[in-house]
């Protein structure tokens, strides 16, 4: 299980699989947490991974799955519709003074946050943030255009991203297009989780693999997939690169 937030997950962690192995949370925070996160302590570093190394097992690619091909990863520049560039320097503009007028009262930041949210959703396809848009977007007109090739080629893809809605949009697309897909969210329940994967995984057909990158990095074997899109980057880096392995 990816470490997301901080240290204190650990603890939480190895409290549940083995309580007190860590000691009180007041003891963990004073002793590891705090030492680790501010002041980089390596001492602290090593006696905490001394203390719980025997509860890690890590799995290589190798051990699990031999027979696939060494990951190989590429970052793809894109470039927005004309339309969607207009309505994202309207609004960067529009967030700029919101920002300035935010940042300094740290009762405010939350809001920051959430401007520089609506520009990411922008920056991925205007419909995140307006649901009368009608024009196109570069990023999904680009990735379209890679899919295609890729699909042709007999490969299968899986599709990742942190915002349903633009998953949804692909969807629709392939609806449209009356391509088969595979679907999972955090809301798909485990018999649909298994039905979704199996069919995948065993169905020439079902070359398309959408998902949201924190239910995709729990307990998947996708072995038949051969790329990976990651349509926005997440946050933690470390919950991608789950996903991805």
């Amino acid at each position: 299980t990816p470490i997301e937030n901080s240290l204190a997950d650990l603890w939480t962690q190895m409290e549940f699989i083995n309580p007190d192995t860590l000691g009180s949370f007041k003891f963990f925070r004073e002793q590891f947490l705090l030492p680790i996160e501010r002041q980089n302590d390596e001492k602290a570093q090593q006696k905490l991974f001394h203390r719980v190394r025997p509860f890690f097992l890590r799995r290589t690619k190798e051990e699990v799955a031999p027979d696939l091909p060494m990951l190989t990863e590429q970052v793809f520049f894109t470039e927005m519709a004309a339309e969607q560039k207009k309505q994202y320097d309207q609004m960067k503009s529009a967030v700029r003074n919101e920002i300035f007028g935010l940042f300094d009262d740290p009762t405010k930041r939350l809001q920051v946050l959430q401007a520089l949210l609506r520009l990411r959703q922008l920056a991925n396809h205007p419909l995140l943030v307006d649901a009368g848009y009608t024009g196109e977007s570069g990023k999904m007109d680009d990735v379209l255009a890679q899919w295609a090739v890729i699909r042709r080629a007999g490969h299968k893809v899986l599709f990742f991203s942190s915002f349903e809605k633009h998953l949804q949009i692909f969807r629709r697309f392939l609806e449209q297009e009356k391509q088969a897909y595979a679907w999972l969210t955090g809301d798909t329940s485990p018999q649909d989780r298994a039905r979704e994967v199996e069919r995948f995984q065993s169905d020439p057909s079902v070359q398309t693999f959408l998902m949201t990158i924190k239910a995709g990095g729990v307990g998947l074997n996708l072995t038949a997939a051969d790329y990976v899109f990651v349509l926005d980057p997440w946050w933690n880096p470390a919950a991608e690169d789950q996903a991805i392995a």
